[in-house]
């Protein structure tokens, strides 16, 4: 079950947060999965990217929030 949704600022991607303790980050423009972000040991409860899209933070009913860096792979 997804719990939050987020569009990127240059609203070229999506972020995702779920109840299977992952984030994810999909490309709106060909609509494939871009990152799978594990490391919480709960559901992920928020997720938010930072004003220049390159980091996502992702919140979780663990107490825990995770910063990752989600600038495309080929930067």
């Amino acid at each position: 079950m997804i719990s939050d949704v987020v569009f990127s600022r240059d609203g070229r991607r999506l972020a995702t947060s779920s109840a299977d303790q992952t984030a994810k980050v999909w490309d709106l423009d060909t609509g494939k999965e871009l990152f799978t972000l594990r490391g919480h040991a709960r559901p992920v409860g928020r997720v938010a990217f930072n004003p220049d899209g390159t980091r996502l933070a992702s919140g979780s009913t663990d107490g825990i929030v995770r910063i990752w860096d989600v600038r495309p792979r080929d930067e």
